[in-house]
């Protein structure tokens, strides 16, 4: 029996985690700068209040960088799969035979920076599944369509030897 192997990996674009990650390092900053004057204008400031602020933020950035790397779009020689949670996993196989369509969607930022959202259309339950912020969707897409012609080929040249066998 062969063994599985990955022929694609990626995570969702580094734009996706840069732009929030950015936003909190920003917030933090004027945090740090505005918040103990607002406080001691109002009368009541304690550095707890700017800990637990900075505190709350650092762990939000956490998060946000930990799902980041804990999404995960691959392709193997029989399947596509996207496995994503930090904590609860949810991960989705679609068998490459099962799969009818692949499109690939970006808007103006997703042709400037590379990154765009790959439509799957499969038979089965799965219906239509959209991977999101996938860097170099075409480079993707291609690689899909052509694991999709091998794995076909490859079973289309097995079912004729079974049949010669019979």
């Amino acid at each position: 029996m062969n063994e599985e192997k990955i022929v694609f990996k990626t995570n969702p674009h580094w734009l996706l985690l840069v732009f929030p990650e950015a936003l909190g390092v920003l917030l933090g900053l004027v945090s740090l700068r505005y918040l103990p004057p607002f406080f001691l204008k109002m009368g009541f400031f304690s550095p707890w209040i700017l800990v637990i602020f900075e505190g709350v933020l650092v762990f939000l950035m956490a998060v946000i960088f930990l799902e980041w790397i804990c999404t995960e779009y691959y392709l193997t020689d029989l399947k596509l799969v996207e496995k994503r949670g930090v904590i609860g996993k949810r991960i989705v196989n679609i068998p490459l035979d099962k799969i009818q369509d692949v499109k690939c969607q970006f808007g103006i930022i997703g042709r400037i920076f590379g990154f765009g959202d790959l439509e799957i259309e499969s038979a089965g339950t799965l219906g239509k599944i959209i991977f999101h912020f996938i860097p170099s969707p075409e480079k993707f897409q291609e690689i899909i369509q052509s694991a999709k012609k091998r794995a076909s080929s490859f079973t289309s040249a097995e079912a004729s030897a079974n049949n010669f066998r019979t």
